[in-house]
């Protein structure tokens, strides 16, 4: 523990917290008002008036560390999560985005119209144009070059690049290497003078397995980057995300001004850390890959800096107002509060309460007759300005108390839309990769010629050829499937799905395919059981195959996304963490539609077709996502959603696709208690009301409360309150007497006010709460359990009527009531017999 300004705080939070604006607030004014308390205490000793607010005032200074200290944790662990989530985000988004590239170059360097002019090189520009057609499609990509073995560049998209010849060693590498892929990130001859260049490369090889050249694709590796940025970034945040090469050096960045290109940062890994770079202090995360499907890319790093200056001043909207008050008692008690930070308001309300108690009791002394201030006037006016303290007091504490839920909740909801958001980019990217596929694998030319000239079993087996060696290296597809202009299935990849060929598909999106009216264009399933994919729902991307040489449309490819496994792999990448690693128990998420019902669950209790009842917010939520707490299944969830918005072309301006889609994930904060309750508030014991007229007769009331009942006392048979430890219930004891306690080395029986008014009875073990000990006429102390101290009126005597007066056959225990006007929907303040509760007892 360090010490800051009087206050034992973490070392960890130390160095932060001046830069922590709203704990700064917070600890000025709780230890402002401990002077003001100082002082008044000791004017209250001096002076006679209190002399119990010791042990509360070490009870506050423990409380205001306790307090700053959780404040500081939690709002320094809700910056680093956002952090250390959007780094990991930087990072796998990337990756994801990666591994398609890997999968693509392997394919494409088998393309027939390539390796034909690898082999016998002319025409380029129709090459030429077959590579726009593939860019057109897999915008990913920025240049498509073919070169001999020998390094000298046949062909290339980017034409107007002078370049001949390179002598790289990526060049070399294709040509030998045993991996279906070469990546390779840096400067390179193929593109002088320009930013470095992230290729993935490979051989080309005839039909008789000779190695004829080599293949390379041009990643737009800045461009992505941006995107990724973006998506990630929200208005006004001071951050910087970045990505770090394997040396550490940064090679992308958001904000090139605070971390230019190139820059070398050296950050260890575990968590957030302070870092100074080029003269300013950061808190820094870099995130090393998860990886996808067992690739971990070039070993790189998605980094976030934060600017220490600013990182605790972007704060995101506050959480606990949009909360509904119903569940916020169930949250508090959840597994979002551990027992120290539920503690906390405990602690306060405990404080509280002591301080009350030493205001009404003193309140009671200086208005006894046996009184010992010096100085009756001053007496009163120092409780006063002591209450006024204690207001201030619960004020300060119920903000920091509510900021410091707010922050532990505004984190989870954070989480949660975070996660959703990821889940719905997944999809987004994943599925732009699916429409550029069917496309693409629409221009085949072995394809469209047999679709042309071909018929019967020759046909089959050709198509089955192709398109078996595509499924192979796509995975994430269950089938493809080829049919021609009337409808019939003439060939598939799986031979599961054999049944298939010659089966007539008479479904709309079949027309929709064959009048697609050119390679751009691509056609789209509903999320349907559908028997391509063995009666489940799936979505199927198709694309129309023409003719070679001719605009004919002569068939369809349809491309059956396994989106069982696929769609629930993505969610499962979705679902938040403990900070151990393992998935939080009880968190799920969902694929849902805009009417509610299930594309895809994480978990097994909800399937596909299931309609899911959820707010408006959450199944239509806005373009920047949206996070709240429901109910749900017992549950108190926190829940964030974000729906799809689609990737570069897909689901963009010039793309008539349209599929909306949300991704929701849901974490479990605690079982929702429909009868839990937040804790009442202390009544205000030193509130001021009007002053009785001069020279009328009065009389002080030392007022409670018990159960809806405001109850009260002449002040002069009072004695004090004091806090009830325990009790001892008696064995055979009458029903009025509830049990007996130890006040001042005396056993006082402990009348039974609960019965009397016909009140739930206190717990049998564990009961707590105040005493007020009143003296009978014979001098006899007894003591009343009450919940609450109220306030010290002074009230006219002519207000205060013989209850009997006014209802008939009401309890003994009720004497009169004071007629003095309150707020409408107050309780009316019952005064209490004390002749009738000692009766009682010594009956």
């Amino acid at each position: 523990m360090a010490n800051y300004k009087g206050i034992e705080v973490d070392d960890t939070v130390r160095p932060l917290l001046p830069h922590m604006a709203m704990v700064e607030d917070y600890r000025e004014s709780l230890q402002a008002l401990q002077a003001v308390w100082d002082n008044l205490n000791l004017l209250g000793q001096l002076s006679g008036t209190t002399a119990e607010m010791g042990s509360t005032r070490e009870a506050f200074s423990a409380l205001t560390g306790d307090l700053l200290n959780s404040l500081a944790e939690r709002t320094l662990a809700k910056r680093c999560q956002e952090m250390d989530a959007k780094a990991q985000m930087v990072i796998d988004i990337l990756i994801r985005n990666l591994f398609e590239r890997t999968a693509d170059i392997g394919f494409l360097a088998t393309d027939d119209d390539i390796r034909s002019f690898a082999l016998r090189p002319a025409d380029p520009l129709r090459l030429q144009q077959r590579f726009r057609e593939y860019v057109a499609k897999y915008s990913v990509y920025e240049d498509i070059v073919l070169l001999s073995s020998g390094g000298e560049v046949l062909v290339r998209l980017q034409d107007d690049a002078q370049v001949s010849a390179i002598g790289e060693s990526w060049v070399r590498e294709a040509l030998t290497t045993r991996q279906g892929y070469v990546e390779r990130y840096g400067r390179s001859q193929l593109f002088p003078g320009r930013p470095p260049a992230l290729i993935y490369a490979y051989r080309i090889a005839s039909s008789s397995g000779e190695t004829i050249g080599v293949l390379a694709l041009s990643f737009r590796f800045a461009d992505e980057m941006q995107r990724i940025f973006r998506s990630l970034s929200q208005a006004g945040d001071p951050g910087v995300l970045a990505l770090l090469d394997c040396n550490g050096q940064v090679i992308a960045c958001s904000d090139r001004w605070q971390v230019p290109l190139g820059a070398e940062i050296d950050i260890p890994r575990g968590g957030v850390q302070r870092i100074r770079f080029a003269g300013r202090s950061y808190l820094a995360v870099a995130c090393p890959t998860k990886g996808y499907q067992g690739y971990f890319g070039p070993g790189w790093r998605g980094l976030v800096m934060l600017p220490l200056a600013q990182a605790f001043e972007f704060q995101e909207e506050e959480a606990r107002g949009g909360v509904p008050e119903r569940l916020l008692p169930s949250v508090l008690a959840g597994r979002a509060f551990p027992e120290s930070l539920r503690a906390i308001p405990r602690k306060a309300d405990a404080i509280q309460r002591d301080l009350n108690r030493s205001v009404w009791n003193g309140t009671v002394r200086h208005s006894s007759a046996a009184s010992t201030a010096s100085n009756p006037a001053f007496s009163k006016i120092l409780l006063w300005e002591i209450s006024r303290t204690a207001m201030r007091m619960r004020e300060v504490f119920a903000r920091s108390i509510g900021n410091l839920q707010t922050t532990v909740l505004s984190s989870l909801l954070a989480d949660c839309r975070h996660f959703a958001s990821l889940a719905i980019d997944i999809m987004d990217r994943n599925l732009y990769e699916r429409a550029n596929d069917c496309r693409w694998w629409a221009l085949d030319p072995t394809m469209r010629r047999l679709m042309a000239t071909a018929s019967g079993s020759a046909r089959r087996e050709g198509l089955e050829r192709v398109l078996g060696y595509i499924n192979g290296l796509y995975t994430v597809y269950d089938n493809l499937l080829v049919f021609d202009t009337a409808g019939v299935v003439v060939a598939v990849s799986n031979p599961a799905h054999g049944e298939l060929v010659g089966h007539v598909l008479g479904e709309p999106w079949v027309e929709a395919c064959l009048k697609l009216d050119d390679s751009q264009r691509y056609a789209v399933t509903p999320f349907a059981p559908t028997p391509l994919y063995a009666g489940r729902p799936t979505y199927a991307y198709l694309a129309a195959l023409r003719a070679p040489e001719a605009h004919e449309v002569v068939g369809g490819i349809a491309i059956v996304f396994d989106s069982a496994p696929q769609f629930a792999a993505m969610l499962a990448d979705a679902l938040p963490h403990e900070t151990s690693g393992e998935t939080v128990a009880g968190s799920f998420a969902l694929f849902v539609d805009p009417a509610g019902n299930v594309v895809s669950s994480s978990t097994a209790d909800w399937q596909p077709g299931q309609h899911v009842d959820l707010p408006s917010e959450l199944l239509a939520p806005p373009a920047e996502g949206h996070a709240t707490l429901i109910e749900f299944a017992g549950q108190v969830m926190a829940v964030g959603a974000r729906r799809s918005t689609g990737y570069r072309e897909y689901k963009g301006v010039d793309d008539s696709y349209r599929n909306e889609v949300t991704a929701l994930v849901f974490m479990p904060l605690g079982a929702f208690d429909p009868l839990a309750v937040l804790p009442a508030e202390n009544a205000e014991v030193g509130r001021q009301r009007a002053a009785v007229e001069a020279g009328k007769a009065s009389q002080e009331i030392a007022t409670f409360h018990l159960g809806g009942y405001w109850l009260g006392l002449p002040i002069d048979v009072v004695v004090e309150a004091v806090e009830l430890i325990s009790a001892a219930r008696l064995p055979n004891a009458p029903p009025q007497v509830y049990g007996a306690f130890l006040h001042r080395g005396e056993t006082l029986p402990l009348y039974n006010l609960h019965a009397a008014l016909g009140l739930p009875a206190p717990p049998e073990e564990g009961v707590r709460g105040q005493v007020v000990v009143i003296r009978g006429e014979d001098g006899a102390c007894f003591g009343i359990l009450v919940d609450a101290l109220g306030e010290i009126p002074e009230v006219p005597l002519d207000a205060i009527a013989d209850v009997s007066s006014i209802y008939v056959g009401v309890t003994p225990v009720l004497a009169s009531l004071v007629k003095v006007s309150e707020a409408r929907g107050a309780p009316m303040l019952t005064l209490l017999s004390v002749a009738s509760m000692a009766q009682s007892l010594r009956s």
